[in-house]
């Protein structure tokens, strides 16, 4: 079986298609979301229709969270604050009590599925400096972690204690125990602008981090003619 590990798509919609696409393509069979489906985006309402349809396992981020109780927006920034009010206006009942029923943390397949830090995941504390990932690899309980949160692709070991950034975006699962980010679908900010995802292939054992591109100009478009503020369409281009 092969998995999907889907992140930060932020109501990207053109990203979120064509990464569906291109993990369909791949062989996945089953997707997991790992929060923040909503923010910064036009398309909210598309994108958690998308994960509906294709039956995704949908986790928590901080703007699902915010979407649903505004009393979060204040630890936010300002851009993210704006635009989840803008759009909090065009969701339903129906998706208002679909991202409710995200859970912070899911455990799967002996591995662990969180938006942020997986051991306290409700802290939404992000896994960056090389400290943070110490720390959470040596409270693991399980092989792998899925993570988001950072928009930065990568894929962590723990070797002898210590907690080293792979190389490779193609790593087989060993011994070892490992920290995955599949990176953002739709607000990428690590100078790569395509849209970025992970498949997980549980049979030959490997992870694997892919990319790739989208109609992006379309996307800075409909962010423009719906009055969103000209830095957070700009940014998309640049991986920023």
């Amino acid at each position: 079986m092969k998995l999907a590990l889907l992140a930060d798509i932020h109501a990207n919609l053109e990203a979120l298609e064509t990464t569906l696409i291109a993990a369909e393509k791949a062989g996945a069979q089953r997707f997991f979301s790992l929060g923040d489906v909503v923010g910064y985006g036009v398309d909210p309402v598309a994108c958690l229709n998308r994960l509906q349809e294709v039956e995704a396992v949908c986790i928590l981020g901080n703007h699902d969270q915010a979407m649903v109780d505004t009393q979060q927006l204040k630890s936010l920034n300002s851009f993210a604050r704006d635009t989840i009010l803008r759009s909090r206006e065009w969701l339903g009942d129906n998706e208002i009590e679909y991202l409710q029923s995200f859970a912070f943390r899911r455990v799967e397949f002996g591995s662990v599925f969180a938006h942020a830090n997986p051991i306290e995941p409700e802290e939404w504390e992000a896994l960056f400096l090389p400290q943070q990932l110490e720390w959470c690899m040596s409270r693991l309980d399980w092989a792998i972690g899925f993570f988001g949160h950072t928009h930065h692709s990568a894929i962590y070991c723990q070797i002898q204690e210590r907690t080293v950034p792979l190389s490779s975006a193609k790593v087989v699962v060993g011994h070892h125990k490992y920290l995955v980010n599949p990176g953002s679908v739709g607000q990428p900010r690590d100078g790569d602008w395509r849209a970025s995802f992970a498949l997980w292939d549980l049979d030959q054992e490997y992870v694997e981090l892919h990319r790739v591109e989208y109609p992006v100009e379309r996307t800075q478009e409909k962010m423009q003619q719906a009055g969103w503020p000209t830095y957070v369409a700009e940014r998309l281009s640049r991986g920023e």
